[in-house]
């Protein structure tokens, strides 16, 4: 007669959960962990050794099997793709970014399957399915993570996540009140000059406001050929700006100061600063002045400037020109009436002089 933990003798149970902590993926005990196991097996109290294991200092354990696990994700499937990004077109902040949450999913993910008392080779699809539940959001990344792991035998091959479904707003501003307003903020000079600057690049090239208060004056560029032309390094390719927007962007870079009275003598880097010199602005605060200026959604202002500029650019320049991810700038052009064939066409068109009139 004595005290059970989950049904077992605390003996029973201690050695099951000294057997889950120490496991590798595949289910077999550590080696490399294996004498420490075997000192924790001789331990006398068998009921504080599970509890141990369930604490820090189990989880410490756990978190070197999880560690080993998302250094082979990251080296054997998510470097390779990096790679190709970079000798494609380069990898951009977007593409760094999509790679980065996909390892942090793969992590979270691993945590959650610890913490509920299986393992990889363990875990179950309605396991899997109560984590979507509440990381919907993440469901794409924690797929590739998950297909990742089945092609290495890491994880039973019955376990699967489904692609999800985006649905993504397409409401757009027009392109009469983007216009006008656009004409407004670089002529009305009773305006604040950080507001725009930023209103210009949102309404003409549809830059995300989050994309903006990070740029610094080592985005900015002058034009080698033309005399007061300024550009920003968005992309691949340099985006030269329109003379008036140039002389706005020259105005805001010579006045721009951190929004603290007390500091506003202080250099900054950043074209948008925000309270501080070393801080940019915050997206939501440069949202709601936008706000004020006639921009009644920036979201809308960016998808109208982006259906405007795939009808009179093609996608893949875009794209090399403002930073985008490939497959961002075609679904617009596609939403535009445009496909893949179209460059194609265009290309074999111009390689292959008409022999006569068309």
């Amino acid at each position: 007669m004595g005290r059970l933990l989950h049904g077992q003798c605390p003996r029973c149970r201690a050695l099951q959960e000294l057997d889950e902590t120490f496991a590798d993926p595949d289910g077999q005990r550590s080696p490399h962990l294996a004498p420490l196991a075997e000192v924790l097996e001789q331990y006398e109290q068998p009921y504080s050794l599970a509890l141990y294991l369930r604490r820090p200092g189990g989880q410490l354990m756990t978190d070197l099997h999880d560690k080993t696990v998302l250094a082979r994700y990251a080296r054997w499937h998510l470097m390779p793709l990096a790679y190709h990004g970079l000798e494609r077109s380069g990898l951009n902040r977007f593409q760094r970014e999509h790679l980065r949450r996909k390892l942090q999913t793969a992590h979270v993910l691993l945590t959650h399957i610890r913490r509920r008392g299986s393992t990889l080779d363990s875990v179950t699809q309605t396991l899997v399915d109560r984590w979507l539940i509440a990381n919907k959001s993440r469901q794409n990344q924690a797929r590739s993570f998950l297909l990742w792991a089945a092609t290495s035998h890491l994880i039973p091959q019955n376990v699967a996540i489904a692609t999800a479904t985006r649905t993504v707003d397409r409401a757009i501003m027009s392109d009469a009140d983007r216009i006008l307003t656009a004409l407004r903020l670089e002529t009305d000079e009773s305006e604040h000059i950080t507001d725009r600057v930023a209103g210009c690049l949102v309404l003409q090239y549809g830059l995300r406001t989050d994309r903006l208060v990070s740029l610094t004056t080592d985005h900015v560029l002058v034009h080698p050929e033309e005399p007061g032309v300024l550009g920003l390094q968005l992309g691949r390719d340099p985006l030269w700006l329109r003379p008036r927007l140039s002389a706005l962007l020259q105005q805001l870079i010579n006045e721009r100061r951190p929004l603290a009275a007390p500091l506003r003598t202080r250099e900054t880097p950043y074209l948008f600063p925000g309270l501080r010199p070393d801080q940019p602005m915050t997206s939501n605060t440069l949202q709601r002045r936008l706000t004020r200026r006639g921009i009644p959604s920036t979201s809308k202002a960016r998808n109208g400037a982006w259906l405007a500029m795939v009808g009179a650019v093609h996608w893949k320049m875009l794209a090399d020109l403002l930073g985008l991810a490939d497959g961002t700038a075609h679904n617009w052009h596609k939403l535009n009436g445009g496909d893949r064939a179209s460059y194609v066409a265009s290309r074999l068109r111009a390689s292959q002089p008409p022999t006569e009139p068309e």
